[in-house]
């Protein structure tokens, strides 16, 4: 279920040419298909697991690849007990992430009950868009736009240093002065830049943020978020998945503007639950675009 998962978070971020993806097992027999109750689980989300064939783990495989990921502790501890040389690029799935809880192992559905697969599924994919997010991060060092409007454009001067501490590149879309221009403008080139995939997210500043909002989400794919509190920039990147966030320079000070570019910055989108949700307003865009 790993692999076409993966596979399917990939996709969704028009990645997936980007990353091959493969999957092996430590004892399984070559060749096997997956469980009726695996299938199942996979038919409810709509992902085709009836073509997978299980295959061994091989010391080829494993030197092939540029970065292991397992269920469990165990699993790790195998590999790198054969491979030691290894080590330095193979995680358990919540290791990987940042997972702070003391149980770093998933759940193991083997000969389990449908709610016992489902329940690894879920588990499986919320973990597996974080792991994504990383990557991408790591990759990139995620580039992100920046512009803003006249009435922006001293916070927009001010939170670029805040972006490049938090381990971020930018690229300032403009203006370069604070003469009165028009907000739409500026709002298109971040949106449109975002929406192609030249950066992973973007920031746009006006007076209120509103205009800039508004304006940005009219660019399909684009989900821009008006923030002026901590809570919110936290729980449109879990919820949400925003990958614009809009700000007021007439509405927040500096000090509190720095927090909410930090936390939306630090924070990844939760998935699970949250997915089904992100995908419908895609629908919605889809229904419309037209």
């Amino acid at each position: 279920m790993a692999s076409v998962l993966l596979k399917d978070v990939l996709a969704k971020k028009n990645l997936l040419d980007k990353f091959t993806v493969t999957s092996a097992g430590l004892a399984v027999q070559a060749g096997s298909k997956a469980s009726e109750n695996a299938l199942k689980v996979m038919d409810e989300i709509g992902l085709d697991l009836y073509t997978h064939e299980a295959c061994q783990v091989t010391p080829e495989k494993l030197a092939a690849a540029d970065l292991i990921l397992t269920m469990t502790c165990g699993h790790k501890k195998v590999i790198c007990h054969v491979m030691p040389e290894l080590s330095n690029k193979a995680y358990t799935l919540k290791e990987f992430v940042g997972n702070s809880m003391e149980d770093m192992d998933i759940i193991d559905p083997f000969g389990g009950t449908v709610d016992i697969y489902r329940q690894c599924a879920q588990e499986l994919e919320a973990l597996l868009i974080k792991t994504v997010e990383k990557i991408i991060r790591s990759e990139q060092k995620m580039k992100l736009a920046i512009a803003s409007d006249h009435g922006g454009f001293v916070l927009k001067e001010y939170l670029k240093e805040i972006i490049t501490e938090s381990g971020w590149e930018y690229v300032d879309l403009g203006p370069q002065n604070d003469d009165s221009v028009d907000y739409p403008d500026f709002a298109i080139k971040v949106a449109e830049g975002v929406a192609e995939g030249k950066y992973a997210r973007g920031i746009l500043v006006c007076g209120t943020g509103i205009g800039m909002s508004i304006a940005a989400n009219k660019v399909p794919g684009i989900r821009a978020a008006l923030c002026h509190d901590t809570f919110s920039a936290q729980a449109t990147r879990e919820h949400n998945d925003s990958n614009i966030l809009a700000l007021g320079e007439r509405v927040v000070g500096k000090g509190l503007a720095t927090e909410i570019v930090k936390i939306w910055l630090k924070t990844d989108f939760a998935g699970g639950r949250h997915q089904g949700r992100v995908e419908k307003i895609k629908e919605i865009e889809e229904k419309y675009r037209k």
